[in-house]
Order: C-alpha cells, then structure tokens, then sequence
C-alpha cells in the first residue's frame, strides 16, 4: 500500500472538517488536477468502516500506522482530549489514488461525501444523482469499503427512491447512466440494476464494443466494467447474434436444397421453391442480414452487427408473403418465420424479465455455473424455446431453480447447431404445426 508521496494543504480552502474531534488529518491528491484537500477524520471511524484504513493505520503493518500512532501518543499527552489538538499538528496520511472516477472539476465534495459515510454522516445530498452515486461506488470499492456505503443507502432506501422516479419517467437512458446504473448494482449489491441494465447493454451494444473503439485508459470504471461482466455481455451478445442468424442460415439452406418446401400437397411445385429462395434473398440483403460475394476468392470479413437487437427484431418482422401465385399463399418465409419470431423475442425485448440479462443474484451465488462464459455448449438444441409461465425465471432470484431456468436459455442460445423447425411437422403448442412443450438438447 505505498502511497505516492505528496504535499498536503491544510489551508482553510482546502480543509474540510469530518469529524470535529478527528485525530488525524488525511489528505488526498487529485494528480489529474494538481490539487490537494485535506479532511479532518476519525482514526477510529476510518478503522471501522473500512479494512483497506484499518490495515493502513496498522502500527504492526505500514510505517503511516507507526508514524501516526507514534504521534497520536505524543498529542495526547500534550492536550488529552483530541478536539483540542490544532488540525496543523495532527498525524497527516496522504493519499493520491481514489479509484477510476469520472472527470469531475474537484474531487473535495466527492471524498467529503464518502468520508461522511464512514463517520456515519448524512450525505451532502439527500438524492444525489446517478453519477455521483457511481463515483462514490467506485471510491468506496477503491477503500474497501462497499459494506458501509451499502448499509447507507438502504438505510436511507436511494434505490427505491431513485426506482420509483425512473419509472414515471418516459425517455429512455444513455449508455452512459446504463453502464453506471449496472456498476452500483455490481458493487453495492442491487441485482435488478445489474439483470435491467446489464440487458440494455447486451441488447443495445455499446461503442466501447466496436472493432476500431480505442481504448481510454483514464476513462471511468464503468467504460470497463470489473468481475468479468463486460466480457460476459459481450459473449452474450454474439451468442444472441448467432441464434437470430441461425434462422436465417437454416431458412436459406432448405429453400436451397432439393428437399421440396412448397406445402401446398399434390400441386406443390419446385418452381415456388425457387420463386421462395429468390425472395428471401431480397429481402435478407435488403435489411443488411446478407451478404452476397462469391468464394472463388477471399473476400474482405464482415463488420460485425453493432445496431439494437430489438431493431434488428421488428426488420425481420417485415417481411411480406411473398406468393407465386394466389394459390401459394402459406408458401413463403414469412408463414414459418414468425413463430419463431414469437418464440424469441420475449427473451431479447428490453423489460423486467432476466433472461438474456445478467442475473445479479445467480451471478454472485453462483457464478462458475451460471456465466455462459463458463458453459459447455450443448451441441445441438432444437426449437421450441424454453417459456415459463410467467416469463420470468421461476423461484427466489438465487435460488436452484431461479438457476435452472437461466441455464436452459443459455443453453438455447449457446447451442452449436440449432434446429428451429424441428416441431414444423408435430402436433401440439410450438411451430407452424406444434411442437413439443420443452426443447430437446444434446451434448457432447
């Protein structure tokens, strides 16, 4: 825990008084800014609330825990009571690391807020808003000090204030306040921020995602989220990708292969196959799914999709019935094509539900198990897709079951090979024809 050595400022500007009878003076400095303020704090109230202070201040551990408790004992032999001791002769520790906060004009309401926090202090807020909560999170995870921070804000219910205006408002959300929403929910144990807005994100991509982003290393820590969770949504996201576009793929290679497709019985003709195939192209490179080149040579790769999900949902919605005459009129793609539409886009429409989100409960209970980074991916799953009768993932968020219902998603959507008109020619509640209640999966 070496601290970069600085030159404190205990000028009346630059001081802040925490704690009236604080014996130490802790003074921060803002490298970015060239400033320093320093803050009258308790050495007892800082021990307490966080570890990352209690093994700083620790005589047996770091020399600052000798150097102020050497002083301390001096002071108070010298004026007994610690609020007579004139803030100039305290015991100074000098910090210049808060954590990878945003760009702010001056860090000293920031770290007066978080050092109130832990003196048991109100905020200098009532409501602070969402970036100020996130920066206060970030500060509080740099000092080990997350448990207090949390005990704070449920006491003071934040969350449920800062809940109940979000949903009378109308507009949408930033990526920004999105990713800032997940990472207080990450770090100060919120799971339905971390499922909504983890879901928004793998949903609505994010520039930080594109192949030619550049990476800003003095960026905030929610433009890199911690505990894996970026990587995880980004797998998500190619993995619901790849789910849309094996319809696409599978829809393609029937109408091109020579098994008839034509359902209209003995007058079924190959010349509607064809008249099919030709339409499905237009329209799939018309809505930019497809692309045409050839493979006599390589050509250049494809970017990747980096649009909305949900956008990409209502483009596949607009395909027409294409027919090639009037008695082929339940021939086309679009017959076969929106029931699987219907199958798939409750889990990949922005809402309350888990699904495709990141459950915070199951991430934090049970992580190896659930993160579909860490998944064996089954090799063949067919349609129908997994439901539940509400939508929603079945028992206590956490619990076996609420686990067991997001395996069977990711198990859907990580699958190697997907056979969606599997229940095409089956009785019962799924495709054109029905099909069966629960998907079939295999493995390796």
């Amino acid at each position: 825990m070496d601290e970069e050595q600085v030159q404190g400022d205990s000028s009346e500007e630059n001081l802040t008084v925490i704690w009236a009878e604080g014996n130490i003076l802790l003074t921060v400095h803002d490298e970015s800014l060239g400033q320093n303020f320093s803050f009258r704090v308790g050495k007892e109230q800082l021990e307490q609330a966080s570890p990352y202070f209690k093994n700083l201040l620790d005589p047996s551990k770091f020399g600052e825990g000798v150097h102020v408790s050497e002083k301390l004992e001096l002071l108070q032999k010298k004026y007994g009571n610690s609020a007579d001791i004139p803030t100039a002769e305290l015991p100074q520790v000098k910090i210049a690391d808060i954590g990878k906060i945003s760009h702010v004009n001056t860090i000293k309401p920031l770290i007066s807020d978080f050092l109130s926090v832990l003196h048991g202090l109100e905020l200098s807020m009532v409501h602070p808003p969402i970036p100020n909560l996130a920066n206060l999170a970030v500060v509080a995870d740099r000092f080990a000090a997350l448990p207090t921070l949390m005990r704070h804000l449920q006491r003071k219910k934040i969350f449920t204030i800062i809940d109940a205006r979000a949903k009378r408002a109308s507009t949408g959300i930033s990526e920004e306040r999105a990713r800032q929403k997940l990472l207080i929910g990450l770090l100060l144990d919120h799971p339905v921020w971390v499922s909504e807005f983890s879901k928004r994100l793998i949903l609505s991509g994010s520039t930080r995602w594109k192949i030619d982003a550049v990476k800003d290393t003095e960026a905030a820590l929610w433009w890199d989220l911690p505990l894996g969770i970026e990587e995880e949504m980004l797998l998500r996201r190619d993995y619901i990708l790849d789910t849309i576009q094996s319809i696409q793929d599978q829809f393609l290679k029937l109408y091109s292969a020579r098994e008839r497709q034509c359902r209209l019985g003995y007058d079924s003709s190959p010349q509607c196959d064809s008249f099919q195939l030709g339409e499905m192209v237009r329209f799939f490179t018309r809505i930019n799914t497809l692309r045409l080149e050839g493979s006599l040579c390589i050509g250049e790769e494809a970017e990747p999709f980096y649009g909305g999900i949900e956008r990409l949902l209502e483009l596949l919605r607009q395909c027409t019935s294409y027919q090639i005459d009037k008695n082929h009129s339940h021939c086309g793609l679009r017959t076969r094509l929106m029931p699987l539409l219907n199958q798939l886009e409750p889990f990949l429409l922005v809402g309350n539900m888990v699904d495709v989100g990141i459950c915070g409960a199951c991430w934090q209970a049970h992580r190896r198990r659930y993160a579909w980074s860490e998944a064996k991916r089954p090799v063949l799953w067919r349609s129908p897709v997994v439901s539940s009768t509400s939508g929603r993932a079945i028992g206590v968020a956490g619990s076996e079951a609420c686990l067991a219902f997001h395996l069977k998603v990711r198990d859907m959507f990580t699958a190697t090979t997907k056979d969606w008109l599997a229940a095409d020619t089956v009785s019962g509640p799924g495709g054109r024809f029905g099909g069966p209640s629960t998907p079939s999966l295999r493995y390796d």
